[in-house]
């Protein structure tokens, strides 16, 4: 599991850093999605295991993408615009929205593909196995013993009574 979350955290950053720096609306949330979904195809597991793999990477990939923007900033390879200034409380309230976020992104993602790619077995189709058709029924019954005859015979090959036209 460690392996497909490094992959999908790194996708997460990648796609989130990228929307974010597009100013597209949600791009954490989206990039956190990206990533769940990522982990959960890398790790071929059940439902519950993909879903889990998609919340550790929707956890934690705030951290990552603040961590590649942080790098792209330092490096001079991106200049930030100005930001307003905003109180303490409405940054506390959005950072926590964005978290929330960026978890039920990374969860939907990885439970969307290990329901895709795991399926319940109620709604799994199942294959009947193949079964012969039933023997045909006698066309007439011997009138003495009971054995089914073809409808032609006129002696019975059980008892050998002679039989009714």
């Amino acid at each position: 599991m460690g392996t497909s979350v490094v992959v999908g955290l790194l996708a997460a950053g990648v796609v989130g850093t990228i929307l974010d720096i597009a100013e597209f609306p949600g791009g954490g949330a989206i990039g956190a999605f990206a990533g769940g979904l990522t982990a959960a195809w890398l790790l071929r597991a059940p439902r519950r295991s993909a879903s889990v793999a998609g919340l550790i990477v929707g956890v934690f990939s705030l951290l990552v993408e603040v961590s590649i923007l942080v790098t792209l900033v330092f490096s001079g390879l991106y200049k930030p615009p100005p930001a307003p200034q905003i109180s303490q409380g409405v940054l506390i309230v959005a950072f926590a929205l964005t978290m929330a976020l960026q978890v039920i992104g990374g969860t939907a993602g990885g439970f969307l593909v290990g329901t895709i790619r795991h399926p319940s077995p109620r709604t799994a189709e199942t294959t009947r196995p193949y079964l012969p058709p039933p023997p045909p029924l006698p066309a007439k019954y011997c009138i003495q013993c009971g054995a089914g005859l073809a409808k032609e015979t006129s002696l019975c090959p059980d008892c050998g009574a002679k039989q009714a036209a």
